[in-house]
């Protein structure tokens, strides 16, 4: 093998633990976001939105956003 082949080989093997890690640390990061959205859409009910349908609905909202922002 010559040297062009070994780095070849090893830039292959340094891209996929790179992705890889990329890809872990965006699912992590989604999921954080999706717990900060429950407890902020919990927080708003405890402030004056009583309605059970009222907390869905924000909790909806602020997930679509996270979505399309996760999305782009």
């Amino acid at each position: 093998m010559t040297t062009m082949e070994i780095s070849a080989h090893v830039c292959n093997f340094c891209d996929a633990v790179a992705s890889f890690f990329k890809e872990t640390l965006k699912n992590w990061q989604y999921a954080r976001q999706m717990e900060a959205n429950r407890r902020v859409a919990a927080d708003l009910v405890h402030l004056g939105f009583n309605q059970q349908k009222e907390y869905d609905y924000i909790l909806m909202k602020m997930n679509d956003k996270t979505n399309e922002e996760y999305n782009k």
